[in-house]
Formats: C-alpha cells, structure tokens, sequence
C-alpha cells in the first residue's frame, strides 16, 4: 500500500448518499488523515506517537523531510493540534472511515487533520443502534461481549472536532468513558491506553431473533426487520432505506416498534462519565527492564 492514500469515493464520505454502504471502509492500519490525504504512521510504543510516512503531498503541504517525521513535529507542521491536545475517541462505525471523517469535519469548517490509530479491544463487540438514522441507515453501536476481540479505530480528536462529531452523534447517542481495566485496547505499536471515550446508544441496541446484538450488512438488517414486520421494510434494501431517509415519521414508527416488541436491549456496557482526557494522560509507558546482574562468588 502506499504511504499517501486518497481517501475520496463515489460518496465522498457522506453515506446519506449511500446508506446501504454504511458503515463505509476502515482504514486498514493507522493514518494521519489530512483533508482527502492518508499518510501511513508508524506508532512506537515509547511515546504512544510514531511517525509518519509521507511521500511529499502536495495537496496537504507534508513534505517528506529527511527521513520519517514524529506525528507531533508533523501536526505542528499542519498547523494542527498537537498530542497533548488531543481526545482518545473509539470509532466503532463510520468514524473508523477516513472519508467519513473528512466529511463531517470539512462540513463543519473544522481542522479536517486527525490521526486514526488502529488495534484490537477485548470484551467489546459492535451491534446495532435500536432505531433507524436520518441517513436511512441502522447505525453501529458498541456492546459489551466477555471474551471478544474486535477490531477498531481509535481517533485522537481536538476540541473542536471533537465538538463537531458530538453534533453528529448527539442524537442517538451518548459519549461515554470505558476503561482499559474492563475493556482492555491494544494498539498497533503496543500502545495501551488506560482510558478511551466511545458513542454508547442512548436508547438501547437492535436485538434480533437468532442473531442477537450482532453487527449486520445494511441489507442483511433491513431484511432482518422486514422479516419481523417492522413497519415500513417491504421492498428492496435500497428503496427501503431511501423511504426512512425521507420520512421522519417512518423512522420515529419503527423506533417504537422496535421498543414495544422487546427488540431494543441495554447495550451491557460498564461505563463512566465522560469527562475531559487528554491523550498523553492515558497512554502507558511500557515498564522498564531490569537487567540481572551475576554476582561472583565469594
């Protein structure tokens, strides 16, 4: 893969345009997403901060330098926040997606310049929110799951852009802290942050006969609900949703629906408050080795 990726689809990052491709692609590894550019980081567990591979994007002015720069020298070069500015936010939808994030902070005239970090979490697992977006589509939501090893994205955000996604999210959602010592996160380069802030779903998540809090392809749901008799699902996954993307009322029916008939389960989460977190503040420092020493005979 190379070191600059353009990040731009056919929907340029904005799934109401195209909900049956929600939640949009994850970035395979960790990047720093900068406008439509993706430049690859090297994370090293020392500094919980890494490098950055850039091949001298022109569109977002990082050079290439003599040889890899830090990922803090690289935002301060952008004209961005740095690390000690910056809030551990766990992408378990389409904020993992690089052009998604691009889009809504472009959209909301904010720094569109933030790194995406990539590892695995345990004991947390993706279902689905218990109601229907504005997009047409049923969006991601986190649920606790003993034993899980799931893939994340894990987006290190200023204030302002974290203020920009919370608008995105605030409907349906709440951001809440989870903390490693339940759900323990390692990231690429053996990062382990102590605490992370994610979106928990305000109103419950989707339960499915058979299926269970279980993360679905768009279509895959959809037909799950018609399939329940949901109001409003009849037809092709497509048409399906551009019917909920188009009617408020459709989505507040089967929002109901979902709560009368017991399909909308508390998503099990141990979490805390969200209050401010500051990337440096939460990153372990790996202990250091002691050496043994062998002590000669007396």
């Amino acid at each position: 893969m190379r070191p600059t990726e353009r990040t731009v689809h056919d929907h340029a990052g904005d799934l109401h345009r195209a909900p049956l491709t929600y939640p949009g692609e994850a970035v395979p590894g960790p990047r720093l997403v900068v406008g439509d550019c993706a430049h690859t980081i090297r994370p090293r567990r020392s500094r919980g901060a890494g490098s950055v591979r850039s091949g001298g994007c022109v569109r977002c002015d990082l050079p290439v330098g003599g040889g890899a720069d830090s990922l803090d020298r690289s935002l301060r070069h952008l004209g961005a926040t740095p690390l000690s500015g910056r809030t551990p936010l766990l992408a378990v939808g389409s904020n993992a997606a690089a052009s998604v994030v691009r889009h809504k902070l472009t959209r909301a005239g904010v720094s569109p310049v933030v790194p995406l970090l990539t590892g695995v979490v345990r004991n947390l697992a993706i279902g689905h929110t218990a109601y229907v977006s504005r997009g047409g589509y049923v969006p991601a939501a986190p649920v606790h799951r003993s034993r899980a090893r799931t893939p994340v994205v894990l987006q290190l955000v200023d204030d302002e852009q974290l203020a920009a996604i919370d608008a995105t999210e605030g409907g349906g959602y709440e951001r809440v802290e989870l903390r490693a010592s339940r759900y323990p996160l390692v990231l690429t380069g053996q990062i382990r942050p102590t605490r992370f802030h994610v979106y928990a779903a305000r109103d419950g998540v989707l339960g499915l006969p058979h299926t269970g809090r279980r993360f679905l392809p768009q279509d895959e749901v959809l037909g799950a609900l018609h399939d329940q008799g949901l109001p409003h699902t009849t037809g092709e996954p497509a048409d399906v949703a551009a019917g909920f993307a188009g009617s408020a009322e459709h989505r507040a029916e089967v929002k109901a629906a979902l709560g009368e008939r017991g399909m909308a389960w508390g998503s099990g989460l141990v979490a805390y408050p969200a209050g401010e977190l500051r990337w440096p503040d939460v990153v372990r420092q790996p202990r250091p080795r002691h050496r043994r020493v062998a002590r000669g005979r007396r």
